[in-house]
């Protein structure tokens, strides 16, 4: 008989392990809600993907959530933002964590592969543009995607125009701050 993984279980035994040591040291906001951590923490739960992009780091609170479940599944976490607003200090108080901060703009990332990308960064409709034309080439096949912040659709949040700019087959979830899910399919 073969036994079903919950990933979602095992994702939220993660955070509860460490969420009260990450809180305490980084002492910081975080603009992804509980139930976003579990979704994408899942996910690379599930997927065991290699490499992880996330751009939009902030502080490093998701990043390092995010850098739990990529420690179960032996995977790599490259995160970046071009303002510099504490998280290279509080991704190092979490050595063991596999993380590589860049502080450049996430249209900078010259990896020649990435099989789960979260986009948290600039939310105006160019930023999340220049952000999918460099990274759509860049995913494997089957690669997920997520984008973060999809609730509206203004000047400076328009996530949801960047996603339809590119013609992407999404999900929408609704979560607290809305987010969008992508499966990547080679042509």
């Amino acid at each position: 008989m073969t036994k079903t993984i919950n990933y979602q279980e095992q994702a939220e035994k993660l955070l509860q392990e460490r969420e009260e040591v990450i809180k305490k040291e980084i002492s910081a906001e975080d603009s992804t809600s509980r139930e976003e951590k579990i979704i994408l923490m899942s996910q690379i739960l599930e997927h065991k993907p290699k490499i992880i992009v996330e751009t939009g780091t902030h502080r490093g609170l998701t990043t390092c959530y995010l850098g739990l479940a990529a420690k179960e599944v032996g995977a790599v976490i490259h995160t970046y933002d071009p303002f510099e607003w504490g998280a290279y200090g509080n991704i190092g108080k979490f050595l063991d964590l596999p993380i590589v901060y860049h502080q450049a703009p996430g249209k900078s990332c010259d990896l020649p592969q990435v099989d789960f990308f979260f986009c948290d960064g600039f939310h105006e409709r160019f930023h999340v543009i220049e952000e999918l034309d460099m990274m759509l080439p860049k995913l494997s096949n089957g690669a997920i995607a997520y984008f973060h912040d999809t609730n509206g659709s203004n000047e400076s949040c328009d996530v949801p125009g960047g996603i339809d700019h590119h013609g992407l087959k999404v999900e929408y979830l609704r979560t607290l701050n809305g987010m969008a899910r992508y499966v990547h399919a080679k042509n």
